[in-house]
């Protein structure tokens, strides 16, 4: 039975075994049961995940990839395993329930609608599988989706526009706005900015900040706003953009000054003059906006006589009263206008206005007759007399006019008489002219006597006008052109006839007689022809000629070839060109004419070559053309070489060049650079990736760069350039599919496209487990030797490797490598192993190399093999000798044929016949031949035709048997010997001596040594063994310097010359060579830099001692000996002794006289020529206080205009000759002070308040200069101001206005009005200059500058309708400023069939009314133009009643006092028909009313005086206050600064406080500033100003430490004297009075050994310092200002070096010294080396060795080297024993010390026995015929010393059938031997 309930799905079968037993016996039984369960559905389903992650990109479709595993669902009942279907339980959020799809069978969920990252980024998918037999049955599971961000929205502005306003001149750097943009997409925006336009004024920050990059461009008045466009770009593709528009307004800052309109102001104004007339109006444009550019206008000068007035707001000059004129008298005024704007910080300009007022016109001629000569024949005009004359011209025109002779002579507007024609004394000699002066009103007469003078007036002429002559271009110089004739018919000179000839250009001349000769040869082609004239002049006075006009033509030469237009043509001809067609035309020219010019072409050469020619050329036309189809893949450019060849004789030709580019047509297909493709990927290759980058080629000339791919697949996508992708929905498994096939084709074009295409194999690779394995191991190849890095890598073989997996897994890379490095292979990675860098065989003949495949899979797989790379032999390198050079003597006597003489040898480091070498001889030779093979030389003859020693030199060749053949040459020089070599070797003499002046060019010859040797075999070399850095010796035993020698380092050399000849062995020779350099004047005196050069000398002082200025001299004897002189004594002021350098005053410095001396002291050699340097000191005078200020004048007279503001009106500037602080000057004023001050420092003397003439035209007072401190030093001037009067009223019209009608068929020339305006006392019009300012831009009036007459200045056309015109009219008068007042004048056209009143005015506005205006007066005047009488009425408007209007005559007058707020006024005035009142017509009338501004504003002082301390910061200073006693806006006070530092001082414009903008610096800057200070009223229509000058003085504090001035290093001579002054310490201290005091003090080491003056700085001698214990001392100056506080201190180093003077002498080292030495010695035997010291520096301790001459042994020895005391022989010694030699050490120094010690010599004799014969010449005379062994002579020696002799005959015994034998026995005499 069951005892629990069974579960399958735990044990599906139980294995039971049953026992069977007795129950009462032992036995018993098994059985095996096996019991199966059955599976019974009980289990839901169950999913392998409860959770799977799905990722998806929004907006995508399609199956959801699912992570960890794909979703799977089993039954739990495994046994059976019921299906499950898949479904959708549940989405959140909801609404996306529609979004995914579930397959049912396999669980793989699909989107089916896009998602929206930014709407929701994350769903939740419950996902069900259900039994498929019982749905009751289900497992449940969730499926986490991520929706992955896609870049598809567009970044968004936080505005879609920006508008700010920001002030015009921003600074740069300053922020204008904040630019945001955010993105929905995932981590928002996170692009660029980008503000267009580029070179706007702003730039933007990647942070979208907006700043100012250049302000200068930020101007409101050229650019009032600024447009900008920001774009927010994408970061990400498609790189989204959006725009947003910035909108800058600039708002305005007072940065224009007014500008006047125009360039000049002038007027005239006349002796009629009036009052109040307008003369001219200024006007002026100001670009900036608001009060910035409203404009005032100030009368700032020019109107001292008040003649004139302007108002302020119109710039309307006028007459204010009139200016008196006497007769013919003229004023002329000049008034400055300024213009002032309304800014804040006011900006003015100012232009002058000049008016001449004109007196009384009564012209006059200065002086009544005249008498005058002109001379005939002169062109008109021609000036004859100037009268003069006085008048008010131009301002009142004057006429001269000629009253009698007027058809001849005329006179100009500026007196000036003149011929109207040519003068003819032949005709008329005399004229009498009378003249008049007239003005119009008076008239004047003059008369003029004129008298004419004779001239030179008949000119050469020619037999003949013209003439044509030809000539070849060839024609030799000095041919004869042709010949002309001229004749004069005046006498004399006047007839006397010269030829010259103009246009020949130095190739054609002509000659006394008229024959016209060739001078040089012609070139036609440089000119054809020449156009000559001949002049012929006459030698009268003036000198008078004719020209005569010859055309020379030159026939033509063939002589010039023909000439291409470009010596290069270049032609662009597209590859399909049709045969035949023209390409283009040469085009050449020839110089010459006719024939000679006719010019034929051919193709001379074509480059590239082609089997037949591609170009064909007109014969005649040079038109180039093809003759073969062009195909520019084959060939891209031909060049062409055109001939061209004239038709003269002999032809000459021409070449160019034609360049001929083919242009590319699209005739190639594109061209895959594979036609099949094996692509391997791995199978887990992730969706999109990139899988191959293939190229694609065309030989079109634009390539593939237009091209783009079609291919066949859905799994790959194909882009340009050529990147094969998988597709981004596309997966790849290669269980399923283990590679495919695609075709790709090609299109190299949109449209018309070539194509052509390519086979993709694509293998899906499995995984890397297989090693590369070579096909053999290990490689052996060979390559031939050579350089492979200039050319193309040789292939030396190939390797392959295999690799059984797939894919990149088999895919091999090659690494080839060196164990020692010397590598140069590469290997591509096909296997090609290639060589690529230099490899010689004779270095390295074999290269091991190791060669390493590797896979590409990972883990990577790698194996190896060696590669064996033989060097093949290649023949490059010549044979080489052993010797450059082989040499050999041969004995003649000995010489026998076929003998060897010597042998050569060379190698070859080739192999093979490379290496194998043959010998041959260069020349042939009848004495020696060479064996090929050996190289051994081989007599060819015994030599018996040798009689004398001969040197025989034989050029061997060695030549290998290589391909290419190398040889080498090599020199073989054979001595064949006569005569006996065994002479030895010695110099013709054992020393020598020799001189050379110093400095001598390198390369100077010394002198020459020799050594002999007995024959010309033996060769000789020379060699210094010491001084060879100095010089040398050549193969000739010539020496000569190296370098140039200098005396002054060394003046004698000991040289050891060495003779070696080329005996084998060799023999030695040496000599001495001493070589003394003499001294010439080659250094000029030199003083130290130590000498202190910057000196000090109080002034006033007696005589000064300057102290000892020495310099010293390199040269020796005279040439070293030194005198001093000054160049300038500056009058004996200063003198210097001449042998010592001692340089004194000889009389009192004065330093006004001379501050400072510029003193050279010349030290002068003796040498010839003399050689010399100077010392330039500078010596400053130290300034006593012995000058007082001067004036550089006793009084001073200066002219002020009255009304001028405050200013400077003098600089009386005092002077004193003093420096420093006694030169300080300061200034007071005594008696008037109270309209003047006087800067305390300065000296500017500045009126306090404006002048008036009227109250008082003269002041005078003292002004003083005086020095502070003491003595008390003064001087005075009286100083007078003048106070001139101005102009100060323009002129006065006689109305206030004018108005005219005029009917519209008036003419030009129509009176319109007569304006009348007078100046002070004069008559309408008197000195008055009248202009039309404005309204007349149409041109239609015209006004007469001095009557004011005004006229039409053209006819008028018909009207419909009343037209009207508002002139203003300027009245300028004459006054100095001119002065002008404006009047103005209306003017009406009416149609001539006008049917109601016409007013004059289409709007009435008089000027302003006074508020005081007393009742009954004028106000304007109403007129009509009107066929009938009109009455006059106010009919509305003038409700209080204020002015009455006369009914008939229009006159407007006040009729009570007017109120000034009541106004302005506006009251309308009708004109009605007197017959019918139904007729009328109605104008509108404007007055103003003015208030009055009666007085100026006034301060309680004009002058303020202020202190201020440096450094302190902005700070308020004064507060002014002034009075005005008007009320209103006329008592309405502004203040401001009229002149001063502007940028230092500020005012409250409101409350008068004055500040400081900035610390001041009183050492820095000025220390006193006066500020002129302003009150300004508001009055209308004039303001008026009151002045204060505030004086501000800087107060110095003690803000600056002491500064040292630069220190250099002293120096002072050692053993100097107490009280001896060093150098001076100079500190100074930019304060002033106590805050400057220094006091000076010494620290730091060498306490013991100086002092320094506390008060004056100098550092002087406490203890005589010593050089030898210390020779340089570091001191440390302080420098304290302790009078005020703070106390400040400065420190400077101070460094003094002792100067050695030579006080010790060399010392020896040993007091004696002793050595030994041969007898025989070799010349510069070492003996002994000597040293001595000297405690002295410099040149005072440098010590010379010099051997103390005597009379026996000091010859024997000499110093090798003077600086070293090393001794050496000069040769053998004359005897042995005990000898000795004094050497002394001396120094350099001046005087100079020594030492002396003795040496002692122990000599021994060491010479060897040789034998000496009794003589040295013997001579024997020898009958002929003497038989054999006849004795001779017998030689005999001087001594023997026991020694055998043998006698030998060494030379002369050569000769054949001739011996002589020497016997050792004696035999004396002649006669058969014993």
């Amino acid at each position: 039975m069951v005892n629990k309930t069974l579960d399958y799905n735990k044990i599906s079968l139980f294995n039971l075994t049953v026992q069977a037993k007795e129950k009462f016996g032992n036995n018993s039984g098994t059985a095996s049961l096996l019991i199966s369960i059955q599976d019974y559905d009980t289990l839901n389903p169950y999913f392998s995940q409860s959770v799977y992650n799905g990722k998806i990109s929004e907006n995508q479709l399609g199956p959801l990839p699912i992570l960890p595993e794909k979703i799977l669902a089993k039954d739990g009942d495994t046994g059976i395993n019921e299906k499950v279907v898949y479904s959708i339980k549940l989405v959140k959020p909801t609404a996306y329930s529609n979004t995914f799809l579930i397959n049912a069978d396999t669980g793989v969920l699909e989107v089916k609608t896009a998602v929206d990252r930014e709407e929701c980024p994350y769903l939740l998918v419950g996902i069900q599988a259900t039994q498929q037999d019982n749905i009751f049955k289900t497992a449940d599971a969730v499926v986490l989706v991520t929706i992955e961000d896609v870049n598809d929205n567009h970044p968004v502005l936080s505005q879609s526009s920006y508008n700010v306003s920001i002030l015009e001149n921003f600074p740069n750097g300053m922020e204008v706005l904040q630019v945001t943009a955010i993105d929905k997409d995932e981590g928002g925006f996170q692009g660029t900015f980008i503000l267009t336009p580029a070179d706007s004024p702003f730039q933007l920050s990647q942070a979208g900040i907006l700043t100012v990059r250049n302000s200068t461009l930020l101007d409101r008045e050229r650019i009032p706003s600024i447009h900008l466009q920001v774009t927010v770009k994408d970061h990400l593709p498609p790189y989204y953009e959006v725009h947003s528009t910035i909108n800058i307004l600039l708002l305005d800052e007072n940065d224009n000054s007014p500008t006047f309109r125009g360039t000049s102001y002038k007027q005239d104004i006349f002796i009629n003059m009036t009052a109040g007339m307008s003369i001219l109006q200024v006007a002026a444009d100001d670009p900036d906006d608001g009060i910035n550019g409203e404009i005032s206008f100030i009368l700032a000068g020019g109107n001292e006589d008040g003649y004139f007035e302007l108002d302020t707001s119109t710039g309307q000059i006028s007459l204010k009263r009139v200016i008196p004129l006497g007769v013919n008298q003229l004023k002329n005024f000049v008034l400055w206008i300024t213009a002032v704007d309304g800014g804040t910080i006011p900006r003015s300009s100012s232009v002058p206005v000049q008016i001449f007022a004109v007196g009384d016109s009564r012209p006059q001629f200065i002086q009544k007759t005249y008498n005058v000569s002109v001379e005939e024949e002169l062109i008109s005009p021609v000036e004859v007399a100037r009268v003069e004359y006085e008048s008010l011209n131009p301002h009142i025109p004057v006429r001269f006019q000629v009253l009698t002779e007027s058809a001849t002579f005329d006179i100009d507007v500026n007196g000036i008489i003149s011929t109207k024609s040519k003068l003819d004394y032949e005709s008329q000699n005399n004229y009498v002219l009378n003249i008049s002066l007239s003005d119009g009103n008076a008239t004047d007469y003059a008369t003029v006597f004129i008298k004419v003078t004779d001239v030179n007036d008949n000119s050469p002429v020619f037999g003949i006008t013209s003439t044509t002559i030809t000539i070849l271009e060839n024609k030799p110089a000095g041919t004869t052109i042709t010949s002309v004739s001229a004749t004069d018919v005046d006498e004399g000179f006047n007839g006397l006839v010269v030829y010259t000839l103009k246009g020949g250009e130095g190739k054609i001349d002509i000659d006394t007689s008229g024959l016209i000769l060739l001078e040089k040869e012609l070139d036609r082609e440089k000119q054809g022809f020449y156009n000559l004239t001949v002049i012929a002049s006459d030698q009268g006075q003036p000198m008078l000629s004719t020209a005569l006009n010859l055309t020379v033509i030159i026939d033509d030469v063939n002589d010039n070839p023909p000439v291409f237009s470009s010596s290069r043509y270049e032609v662009s001809v597209p590859e399909d060109k049709v045969l035949g067609r023209a390409l283009l035309t040469v085009s050449a020219t020839d110089l010459d004419a006719g024939a000679n010019a006719l010019v034929k072409y051919r193709i001379f050469s074509q480059q590239p070559p082609t089997s037949s020619p591609v170009f064909l050329v007109n014969l005649t036309t040079g038109q180039l053309s093809l003759s073969q189809q062009l195909d520019y893949e084959t060939i891209k450019q031909f060049e062409v070489e055109v001939e061209a060849s004239d038709g003269g004789q002999p032809s000459l030709s021409a070449k160019t060049l034609v360049v001929v580019h083919v242009l590319d047509v699209n005739d190639n297909p594109p061209e895959f650079n594979r036609a099949a493709y094996d692509i391997f990927v791995f199978e887990n290759l992730q969706k999109g990736s990139p899988i191959y980058t293939f190229s694609v080629t065309d030989k079109d000339e634009a390539g593939f760069s237009q091209g783009h791919f079609i291919h066949n697949s859905t799994s790959f996508t194909v882009d340009v350039p050529g990147i094969l992708s998988l597709r981004n929905d596309t997966e790849l498994d290669r269980e399923t599919t283990s590679g495919f096939t695609l075709q790709v084709w090609a299109v190299d074009a949109e449209t018309n496209g070539l194509s052509s295409s390519a086979l993709f194999h694509i293998t899906v690779l499995d995984v890397n487990d297989n090693n590369p394995e070579f096909q053999m191991q290990p490689y052996s190849f060979a390559i031939l030797e050579g350089n492979y890095m200039l050319g193309a890598p040789a292939r030396v073989g190939h390797v392959t490797a295999t690799d059984l997996d797939e894919g990149e897994n088999a895919e091999i890379t090659y690494y080839l490598s060196a164990e020692d490095g010397d590598n140069p292979y590469s290997i591509q990675q096909d296997g090609t192993i290639f060589v690529n860098g230099y490899v010689d065989r004779e270095t390295k003949d074999k290269y091991e190399l190791l060669l390493v495949a590797s896979d590409n899979g990972v883990p990577q797989r790698q194996n190896f093999t060696y590669v064996s790379i033989q060097v093949l032999d290649v023949n490059d390198n010549p044979p080489q000798f052993t010797k450059a050079q082989y040499l050999a003597n041969v004995r003649v006597a000995t010489a026998k044929e076929g003998v060897p003489v010597l042998s050569v040898s060379a190698t070859d480091p080739d192999v093979g016949n490379n290496s194998v070498i043959s010998y041959s001889l260069m020349n042939h030779s009848d004495d020696f031949r060479i064996n090929n093979h050996t190289g051994e030389i081989i007599l060819s003859s015994n030599l018996d035709h040798i009689t004398a020693d001969t040197v025989v030199t034989l050029i061997v060749i060695a030549t290998d048997h290589g391909v290419p053949q190398f040889t080498s040459n090599a020199s073989v020089t054979l001595y064949l010997l006569v005569n006996d070599t065994s002479f030895g070797l010695t110099f013709d003499s054992s020393s020598y001596e020799f001189s050379i002046q110093e400095h001598e060019k390198s390369g100077t010859a010394v002198g020459s040594v020799k050594a002999l040797t007995g024959s010309i075999a033996v060769q000789v070399v020379y060699s210094l063994k010491s001084h060879s850095d100095k010089f040398s010796v050549s193969d000739q035993g010539d020496i000569v310097a190296l370098t140039r020698l200098d005396r002054e380092e060394d003046d004698l050399y000991s040289i050891i010359v060495e003779a070696v000849d080329s005996v084998v062995p060799p023999n030695t020779a040496v000599a001495l060579v001493t070589v003394r350099v003499n001294d010439i004047n080659d250094n000029p005196p030199v003083f130290s830099t130590l000498i202190q050069t910057e000196l000090s000398a109080p002034e006033n002082a007696d005589t000064l001692d300057l102290g000892i200025f020495s310099a010293t001299d390199l040269d020796t004897g005279v040439n070293a000996l030194i005198s001093y002189s000054l160049q300038d004594d500056f009058a004996g002021m200063f003198h210097i002794n001449s042998s010592t350098g001692k340089l004194m005053t000889k009389k009192p410095l004065d330093r006004e006289m001379m501050d400072s001396y510029e003193l050279k002291i010349i030290a002068t050699d003796s040498g010839t020529p003399s050689q010399s340097a100077s010392l330039v000191l500078n010596i400053t005078v130290e300034d006593m206080n012995d000058n007082p200020p001067v004036f550089p004048q006793i009084s001073y007279s200066v002219t002020v205009k009255e009304n001028e503001p405050p200013h400077v009106i003098l600089s009386a500037a005092a002077t004193d000759e003093d420096i420093g602080y006694n030169a300080i000057i300061h200034y007071t004023i005594i008696g008037e002070t109270s309209s003047f001050h006087v800067g305390e420092l300065s000296g500017n003397i500045t009126a306090l308040q404006p002048l008036d003439y009227e109250s008082r035209s003269q002041y005078t007072f003292i002004l003083k200069a005086f020095n502070p401190g003491q003595p008390d030093l003064q001087d005075t001037a009286n100083i007078t101001v003048t106070v001139e009067d101005v102009n100060e009223e323009g002129p006065i019209f006689d109305k206030p206005s004018y108005y005219q009608i005029l009917l519209d068929n008036s003419t030009a020339g129509t009176l319109v009005v007569d304006i009348n305006a007078r100046d002070e006392s004069k008559g309408y019009d008197e000195g008055i200059f009248y202009n039309i300012s404005g309204g007349n831009s149409e041109g239609l009036f015209s006004l007469s500058s001095t009557t004011g007459v005004l006229t039409l200045t053209g006819d008028l056309s018909k009207q419909t309708v009343p037209l009207y015109y508002s002139l203003m009219v300027t009245a300028t008068d004459s006054g100095l400023p001119p002065l002008s007042t404006s009047v103005k004048v209306s003017v009406t056209i009416a149609p001539i069939n006008i049917s109601f009143p016409v007013f004059s005015e289409a709007v009435y506005q008089p000027a302003p009314l006074s508020e005081k205006t007393l009742p009954d007066t004028f106000v304007v005047q109403i007129s009509v133009l009107y066929k009938l009488p009109v009455i006059y009425s106010i009919v509305s408007g003038d409700g209080k009643g204020y002015f009455i209007i006369n009914s008939s005559t229009g006159i407007i007058r006040t009729r009570k006092n007017l109120k000034w707020e009541d106004f302005p006024v506006i009251f309308h005035v009708q004109a009605t028909d007197s017959s019918n009142a139904s007729i009328f017509n109605e104008v509108s009338v404007i007055v103003e009313v003015t208030d009055e501004n009666d007085f100026p504003p006034v301060f309680p002082s004009s002058l303020l005086e202020e202190r201020l301390e440096e450094n302190l910061p902005a700070t308020q200073i004064v507060q002014l206050k002034a009075q005005d006693s008007d009320t209103g806006s006329n008592g309405l006070l502004t203040y401001g600064i009229l002149s001063g530092d502007r940028l230092k001082f500020r005012i409250d414009e409101a409350t008068g406080i004055l500040y400081s903008t900035t610390s001041f610096d009183y050492e820095e800057e000025p220390t006193e500033y006066q500020v002129v200070i302003y009150a300004e009223d508001g009055g209308i229509p004039e303001k008026k100003r009151g002045y204060c000058t505030v004086v501000i003085k800087i107060i110095d504090v003690n803000d600056w430490p002491p500064v040292f001035d630069p220190v250099t290093e002293f120096s002072v001579n050692e053993n100097a004297p107490v009280g001896f002054i060093v150098g001076k310490i100079t500190a100074t201290d930019r304060d002033t009075g106590d805050n400057a005091f220094v006091l000076y003090s010494l620290t730091g080491g060498g306490g013991n050994i100086f002092e320094i003056d506390e008060i004056h700085g100098n550092i002087k001698i406490k203890n005589s310092p010593d050089y030898e214990t210390m020779n340089k001392y570091n001191l440390t100056v302080n420098a304290v200002n302790d009078k005020s506080a703070p106390f400040h201190q400065a420190t400077t180093h101070v460094t003094v070096l002792v100067i050695d003077v030579n006080d010790n002498a060399p010392v020896f080292a040993q007091n004696s010294y002793s050595a030994s030495i041969n007898m025989i010695n070799p010349v510069g035997a070492h003996v002994i080396t000597v040293s001595a010291t000297d405690k002295d520096q410099g040149q005072n301790g440098l010590i010379e060795y010099h051997i103390l001459p005597d009379q026996n042994f000091s010859p024997f020895f000499l110093i090798e080297d003077t600086s070293e005391g090393k001794i050496i022989t000069t040769g053998n010694l004359s005897r042995s024993g005990e000898i000795h030699l004094t050497v002394m050490a001396k120094d350099k120094g001046s005087p100079s010390l020594n030492d002396t010690a003795m040496i002692t010599l122990n000599v021994f004799d060491n010479r060897p026995f040789v034998p000496r014969f009794n003589e040295t010449e013997i001579s024997i005379s020898v009958l002929e015929n003497t038989g054999v062994d006849y004795f001779i002579y017998a030689f005999t020696v001087v001594e023997t010393l026991g020694k055998p002799i043998d006698y030998t005959v060494v030379s002369g015994n050569e000769k054949v059938g001739c011996s002589f034998t020497c016997l050792r026995p004696v035999w004396s005499g002649i006669g058969p031997q014993l």
